[in-house]
């Protein structure tokens, strides 16, 4: 297990170039602003070939740290940490040179980068990567539909922008896992962005931005989605269809979406109290530690 006493000598930092970055967010700002069903843009080939091929090398294993348990929503699943989703938020279990990245992802230059991108100012970044951080999911795992909650314990502070890179090399088409993007009524897949190797996805998270990749991954037992994520914030109250509400929403759109009892009552609740009254639930809930996966 990672105990988080490592030395990285500075030869092995790697650090974003102002330049470079403004350029990029510049050339890609209207495709982000015109994609459907919500903004968003992928970008491949985003870190030099080394740096890519070392964030991959060094992501841990499932037995390398002490991951926790999330599975795959509000649905039946097998309870096994090689097969469904697990994450880490805690910096100390990050492999050195993944955690040097992680800060470059909340530096002024990456921030001014999603500001440029995105069109929204002062993104600010989670240094405590509420719900996010490192993730990973192994063969059968999947992860329901869903609209994102607001993780961030400060209401005046609401999720905005997303970002995920993925760093599984060698990974194929056929593996599945594809990021599915759903239009604003959750019935149709509007576009799906595959977890290739060495590619960043961005995409904005108010309104009714259903994501997910609900079909359970066929990849060698052997390997595992891995990604990066990292959820950037807004004070901004005057963007139309932001809301702060910090649980997330669930969507059944495949077979595999079978609840048992308290995900019925969960969506009950959800389905017929007032938001505010929902969210006061889910912090009382979580707090409580009665948020079973």
């Amino acid at each position: 297990m990672h105990d988080g006493s490592f030395d990285v000598s500075p030869s092995e930092f790697y650090f974003f170039d102002r330049q470079k970055m403004m350029e990029k967010a510049d050339s890609l700002h209207e495709q982000f602003a015109n994609a459907e069903p919500f903004p968003h843009v992928v970008i491949d080939d985003f870190f030099p070939e080394n740096v890519a091929l070392r964030l991959g090398q060094d992501f841990p294993g499932i037995e390398d740290i002490n991951w926790k348990f999330e599975g795959p929503g509000d649905s039946l699943h097998s309870g096994s940490k090689h097969i469904e989703k697990v994450a880490t938020s805690n910096e100390e279990h990050f492999p050195p040179f993944i955690r040097q990245m992680m800060m470059q992802f909340q530096s002024g230059i990456f921030c001014g980068f999603l500001d440029r991108l995105t069109g929204f100012k002062h993104l600010a970044p989670d240094p405590n990567h509420h719900g996010c951080g490192l993730h990973s999911t192994g063969n059968g795992g999947r992860l329901m539909l869903h609209i994102d909650a607001s993780r961030h314990p400060n209401k005046d502070l609401n999720q905005l922008i997303n970002m995920i890179y993925y760093c599984s090399p060698d990974w194929k088409l056929e593996y599945g896992g594809g990021l599915e993007l759903w239009n604003e009524d959750a019935t149709q897949c509007v576009k799906k962005v595959e977890p290739l190797f060495n590619r960043m996805v961005i995409f904005y998270t108010a309104g009714k931005s259903w994501h997910g990749h609900p079909n359970p991954i066929q990849c060698p037992q052997h390997m595992r989605r891995n990604s990066l994520a990292l959820y950037y914030y807004t004070t901004d109250q005057g963007i139309s269809d932001l809301n702060y509400v910090n649980y997330v929403q669930w969507k059944g759109v495949t077979a595999h979406d079978k609840m048992n009892t308290r995900h019925r009552i969960k969506a009950a609740i959800r389905d017929s109290l007032p938001e505010t009254t929902v969210n006061k639930i889910a912090s009382t809930v979580r707090k409580l530690g009665f948020n079973k996966k």
